[in-house]
């Protein structure tokens, strides 16, 4: 599992959110959390949060929560 985040701009808001896959995108990763036969890996710097909820859509699209939220603050 690989997540990053995802910095958007609306109306002079800035908005980061959590994008997550299986393969990984063109960039670093490191390994962050491994149990159970699951291996997470994050972008460098990426501060671990208290909780991280993953789900699977009907159509396949893999989506993260960090701290219950769909966004990073």
């Amino acid at each position: 599992m690989y997540i990053w985040l995802h910095e958007t701009h609306c109306c002079r808001v800035r908005t980061i959110t959590l994008e997550a896959d299986t393969t990984p995108p063109d960039r670093e990763f490191e390994l962050v959390h491994a149990a159970d036969g699951l291996r997470l890996f994050a972008v460098p710097g990426l501060i671990e949060p208290d909780e991280l909820q993953l789900e699977l859509g009907r159509k396949g699209r893999l989506s993260a929560y960090w701290n219950g939220q769909a966004w990073v603050g």
